[in-house]
């Protein structure tokens, strides 16, 4: 129940927040490899940015990319040059802090962490937090993510993991809020799956950076 109400308050903090900058990295072993997508992103009131650089893939494809989406409208670029894409079924509900990028997104897997441990007043890092550990609802963070999906860049997109032969191991998540803010603070997600005899490892690093300070974010073309 204390947890229950935790990322309750944390969620209703999200929806206030007004800017934030934010941090983290993805990394994923795979058949003895092992590389790491690092990622950092803004968020305003009127647009949302990310940054997105692969270290050490296989067969040295590197990838950088970064996502603006400002007004209801998406662009991405990979090559230096900024290009519009499709952004359906959002208007401009995906603009600003609460939306599909950033700190909103994470605070989706933080309402379906479930065999809660709680530990509060921690201090780490100089500012009082509330560690919060435990199991993911798998099934649940399944379709959040989905509906993440569904209300941005993949309109109807479903994924069926029976279907792809997919098993899910446990997933476990440790989770920090800032007791002063009540923001999320710091999240590790680990998780593992197998298919098809092959076995996949990720474990998903996320920092809030700052909340509520000045921003700037590029503006494209057009």
């Amino acid at each position: 129940m204390r947890a229950q109400e935790l990322l309750q308050q944390a969620e209703t903090a999200q929806a206030q927040l007004g800017s934030s900058t934010f941090e983290g990295a993805i990394g994923i072993e795979t058949d003895g490899e092992a590389f790491t997508l690092l990622f950092k992103g803004k968020t305003s009131a009127a647009a949302e940015w990310i940054s997105m650089q692969t270290v050490g893939a296989p067969d040295d494809a590197e990838l950088t990319i970064q996502m603006l989406v400002r007004d209801g409208r998406a662009w991405v670029n990979e090559d230096g040059r900024w290009q519009s894409t499709p952004l359906p079924g959002v208007g401009g509900a995906a603009t600003g802090s609460g939306g599909t990028l950033g700190a909103a997104a994470f605070q989706q897997f933080a309402r379906h962490v479930q065999e809660v441990r709680v530990s509060e007043h921690e201090l780490i890092g100089g500012k009082p937090v509330t560690t919060i550990a435990g199991e993911i609802d798998t099934e649940g963070m399944l379709e959040s993510l989905t509906d993440l999906g569904s209300s941005s860049f993949a309109e109807g997109f479903s994924l069926d993991f029976s279907k792809l032969g997919l098993e899910i191991g446990d997933i476990h998540a440790v989770l920090t809020v800032d007791e002063r803010t009540h923001l999320l603070d710091t999240a590790t997600v680990t998780l593992s799956m197998s298919a098809q005899g092959k076995r996949l490892r990720l474990e998903l690093r996320y920092r809030l950076t700052s909340s509520n300070e000045p921003v700037s974010l590029p503006s494209p073309p057009g």
